[in-house]
């Protein structure tokens, strides 16, 4: 019931923001019968979804929050590249002579990335 309260007491104060009277709002909901303002007011009302939204447009205001929810996600992961060979360029008099070392090189480093929402 505190919810059906909240949103009669919202309506009425966009009414008010706007100037509307009841029949005004009943007009531009394209409602005839004065009793569904009585009711709509009375903070007991069980809205339909289309009833609200048909209030909230004609009021200008959001009864129905429709949009999702955007959340940043951060991911931070430890990376080590290991390598067990790596081929170096020697000089010896004019020649050049490749050569394969064998030993470990270990690079390790922090990155992050982001995650952008779709």
């Amino acid at each position: 019931i505190k919810f059906k309260m909240l949103l009669s007491a919202k309506i009425e104060d966009a009414m008010k923001a706007k100037g509307w009277n009841k029949t005004k709002l009943l007009e531009a909901t394209g409602q005839k019968n004065a009793s569904v303002a009585t009711k709509w007011f009375s903070g007991t009302h069980n809205f339909t979804f289309d009833t609200l939204f048909d209030i909230q447009e004609a009021l200008g205001i959001k009864l129905l929050n429709t949009t999702e929810a955007t959340e940043e996600v951060v991911v931070k992961y430890h990376v080590v590249v290991q390598s067990s060979s790596a081929l170096y360029k020697h000089d010896n008099l004019r020649k050049e002579q490749k050569s394969k070392k064998s030993h470990s090189q270990i690079h390790s480093f922090n990155t992050s990335m982001i995650i952008a929402e779709a």
